[in-house]
């Protein structure tokens, strides 16, 4: 069930520690909320789970505990929306790009990824690295309502 409370979207996520058998768990609700709102991200806070996990790209991508590595000093300005913001648009300033390190699943193993992401992908990374630190897109930018 998608949250769209904001004191409890506000709240930072703290690191993902569980098993797998609990992410596989966690990543199928995102993924069937994510898919049932046509969204292209969701974070684990966005359905009431305040962990460091989230889900980005189509096809999804899985980022677990990601740390920022180093983002461009280049801005680009966009359009960003949200699922848990419903009827917002935000005119946000994200870098172009954006380097990371993050844990993820490849064949029913973890693995540590490094990975650099650019454009639209670095904005909708960036938009879900926000939700895990307790920020929404009306705090990036100028909001319009309807």
């Amino acid at each position: 069930m998608l949250i769209f409370d904001k004191k409890i979207l506000r709240k930072p996520s703290k690191e993902w520690t569980g098993t797998l058998e609990e992410l596989e768990v966690l990543v199928d609700k995102m993924g069937d909320t994510m898919e049932e709102n046509k969204g292209i991200g969701i974070a684990a806070i966005q359905i009431g789970e305040p962990v460091r996990v989230f889900l980005a790209g189509n096809p999804p991508e899985l980022f677990i505990n990601p740390r920022n590595i180093q983002l461009s000093p280049y801005k680009k300005n966009h359009w960003e929306a949200c699922l848990s913001c419903k009827n917002t648009n935000v005119r946000t300033k994200r870098a172009h790009s954006i380097t990371l390190t993050y844990d993820t699943i490849k064949e029913g193993l973890p693995i540590v990824v490094k990975r650099t992401f650019k454009g639209r992908e670095a904005v909708v990374v960036q938009h879900e690295l926000d939700h895990l630190n307790g920020w929404l897109i009306e705090d990036r930018g100028k909001a319009y309502y309807g």
